[in-house]
């Protein structure tokens, strides 16, 4: 028979002199068995909250100007700062706007027009960082086209209406005084796809960043204008984030620019490790390509990436002719560098390449 003893507070079995001797041992597995539970517990917690926080990134530009977010995810760095960063390709800057405010995708690499575009409709996104804050782009055209009056009643590809290789487009008919009704513009998605469509003839001719440029010239293809050449300040390149990244997630911005600063300083200081980045994410083994394309982008990427408030005008006052928002936005309304401003006020970033002895 078991007896019951009471205590204040919670009740004691006494157990029958038959099994009496042996409490002790059960007594101390039981509480071995629990100390063990609980070990395992504190662990699998430990583990839970050292787990990087996945998260998916998006680029829309495929090109190397891409290179320091790719060296970001190579080099471990998302890890670093406790993300596990899938990294997704988008196909133009309109399919970026769209992820961004679904909150499918958090932060991407994408033209400057299109983030703009999408918060004078009333999106939110920001620009973060600027990673192209001018037009670099060339334009580049069939063998029979050898001249500008010759674009009149041609077809131009760019990745997507209203982006950044479409405004960049018609930067170029400006300056060859042209209008966009003297031709057809037709979006047909990312550079590779563009160059093939110049190379058959289905398209006379697209803007395109190394290395497409430097495999057009291989191809014989045409180099009619180099955008570049026109010093141009535009906000051509960003890192964006929605609106919920910004007003509810700060921490995780603040991680995501943190890595990306750090991947910048990686990919500018380690040579080898960046043509590396390249030859993977290009899937080319061609050196000169390779090596040219590095060399390009390299000395244009800024060790602290902020993007340009004047670049962002220049934005604006091309989506003005069919936005009349535009009209009235600041530049200022666009961009929030706070994430990047405090690590550039910490001497965090200058530290980073005093570190690296470059």
């Amino acid at each position: 028979m078991t007896v019951m003893l009471r205590h204040d507070f919670y009740k004691v079995a006494r157990l029958p002199p038959e099994i009496a001797s042996e409490a002790p041992f059960n007594v101390f597995s039981r509480k071995l068995l629990w100390l063990s539970v609980f070990w395992l517990w504190t662990l699998s917690i430990g583990a839970m909250a050292a787990e990087p926080e996945k998260l998916n990134a998006g680029y829309s530009i495929y090109s190397g100007m891409t290179a320091p977010l790719w060296t970001t995810k190579e080099a471990g760095l998302f890890e670093k700062n406790g993300l596990n960063v899938q990294l997704i390709f988008l196909k133009g800057g309109t399919e970026a706007a769209q992820a961004l405010i679904t909150g499918d995708i958090p932060f991407a690499m994408t033209g400057g027009s299109g983030v703009i575009s999408s918060n004078l409709a009333g999106s939110g996104t920001m620009i973060l960082a600027g990673l192209e804050n001018e037009i670099l782009f060339k334009f580049v055209t069939a063998r029979e086209i050898i001249s500008p009056d010759k674009l009149r009643g041609q077809k131009l590809g760019v990745a997507s209406l209203g982006g950044s290789t479409y405004l960049a487009t018609l930067r170029v008919l400006q300056h060859f005084a042209l209008k966009p009704s003297d031709v057809t513009i037709l979006a047909i998605g990312n550079a590779p796809t563009r160059l093939t469509a110049v190379q058959s003839g289905s398209i006379q001719g697209a803007v395109f960043l190394p290395p497409e440029t430097l495999v057009a010239k291989k191809l014989g293809l045409n180099l009619l204008l180099d955008l570049g050449s026109l010093g141009v300040e535009f906000q051509n390149a960003a890192i964006a984030a929605g609106r919920d990244v910004v007003e509810k997630k700060p921490d995780l911005a603040r991680r995501f620019i943190k890595a990306l600063v750090e991947g910048i300083q990686v990919y500018k200081t380690d040579k080898e490790f960046g043509l590396k980045v390249l030859r993977k994410y290009l899937r080319t083994s061609d050196s000169e390509v390779i090596e040219e394309t590095y060399n390009f982008y390299v000395d244009k990427v800024a060790r602290k990436p902020y993007p340009t408030l004047k670049g962002i005008q220049a934005v604006l006052s091309e989506l003005a002719v069919r936005n009349p928002r535009a009209k009235e936005a600041q530049p200022a309304e666009f961009v929030n560098v706070n994430f990047l401003k405090e690590l550039d006020d910490s001497g965090y970033i200058d530290r980073l390449y005093k570190t690296s002895g470059r």
